[in-house]
């Protein structure tokens, strides 16, 4: 699939099969990819969490992952008609948020609210790791609302990103050795 210059594929470039990570392409730049896409046995609903986006200074505010999120969920709402729900979580650690990981957690929870996410909640992570780390989680719903909502924040996070993209200077690139960890599985 590709949408607005993106492309969304199973690992390595494959065509994406419901279950497996999903690897978001900017052109041949891997941009972002979520590790952990779970569907349950009739395939209606799927869990999708463990999101790493490349850390491109133009976009520390935030828009990146935004728009990776919205076009996941974008993604699996329109490749697979038989979704009705797709449960988000949204936990990974943020080193520059340390000692700001309550504002983090509202960023977030605005981020699920911006795509017609429901039945949101902050909890700290039940994971092992740095005090003072939330989870958030949250519902999308495959109904008129969220599909409204949802259409509104991919087509503000486009712009963001294609006004980022298209600046005077190329974009940065990436840290070195993060497109590694972004093809790294994640550790439980």
């Amino acid at each position: 699939m590709s949408s607005d210059g993106l492309r969304l594929t199973g690992p390595q470039g494959r065509d994406y099969v419901l279950g497996e990570a999903i690897e978001v392409f900017d052109g041949a730049v891997l941009i972002g990819q979520v590790q952990s896409v779970t569907p349950n046995p009739d395939r209606t609903e799927v869990l999708i969490k463990n999101f790493v986006t490349v850390d491109f200074a133009s976009f520390r505010a935030g828009a990146l992952p935004k728009l990776v999120l919205a076009e996941v969920v974008s993604f699996l709402a329109e490749r697979f008609p038989s979704l009705q729900m797709v449960g988000i979580e949204l936990s990974r650690n943020i080193t520059d948020f340390d000692g700001q990981e309550a504002l983090l957690a509202r960023a977030r929870s605005d981020i699920l609210q911006s795509i017609g996410a429901q039945d949101i909640h902050v909890a700290p992570k039940p994971q092992r790791g740095p005090a003072g780390h939330f989870a958030v989680t949250g519902i999308w719903r495959y109904d008129s609302a969220s599909v409204a909502a949802l259409a509104a924040a991919l087509q503000s996070q486009r712009t963001a990103y294609r006004e980022g993209r298209d600046g005077s200077p190329p974009p940065p690139q990436p840290r070195p050795g993060m497109v590694e960890l972004l093809r790294k599985k994640r550790k439980g």
